[in-house]
């Protein structure tokens, strides 16, 4: 397994409707956003039926992120096929930005492609996210593109992965 999970109080949980609601708090905030690349906050009915379309989804994983039972953010797979799938994930709470999150939420999720037996992963990323970029690098990502301010990064997943 890999080694960069090192927070002890980080839970993974199903993404439930109260994870639901806060995302759509979250996604109210112009700065979260920009960072992940989402032009138009969601209105709540679109919100409500993204939400309830997700059991018919097999191409879509989702985790709710919560820290000592405190609601923090969300992270999954998308686009998933039978060799790669999309990574993403966001912090909503500010207050737990900068605290190592964001290296345990990729570190889960690239556990899970690796259940899956997938072959990469990919992200898209805002190429001004460097704390997210740098991230990524850390971890292996090559940019393979870049299209309207975004990178295109990819990671072939390896046992040492």
């Amino acid at each position: 397994m890999n080694s960069n999970r090192n927070l002890p109080n980080i839970n993974y949980s199903e993404f439930c409707e109260e994870f639901s609601d806060r995302s759509w708090h979250w996604l109210q905030d112009e700065e979260l956003r920009k960072l992940i690349n989402l032009k138009d906050s969601p209105n709540r009915e679109d919100q409500y039926k993204w939400f309830k379309s997700l059991d018919q989804n097999n191409s879509y994983l989702i985790w709710g992120v919560s820290v000592l039972d405190y609601k923090v953010g969300v992270c999954g797979l998308k686009k998933v096929t039978n060799v790669d799938a999309e990574y993403w994930g966001y912090i909503g709470e500010k207050d737990c930005w900068g605290k190592g999150l964001g290296n345990d939420m990729l570190s889960f999720c690239i556990e899970k492609a690796k259940e899956l037996s997938l072959l990469s992963i990919y992200l898209c990323v805002n190429k001004e996210n460097l704390r997210a970029v740098n991230l990524y690098k850390k971890f292996g990502f090559r940019i393979t593109s870049e299209l309207n301010g975004q990178w295109h990064m990819e990671l072939f997943l390896t046992p040492d992965t």
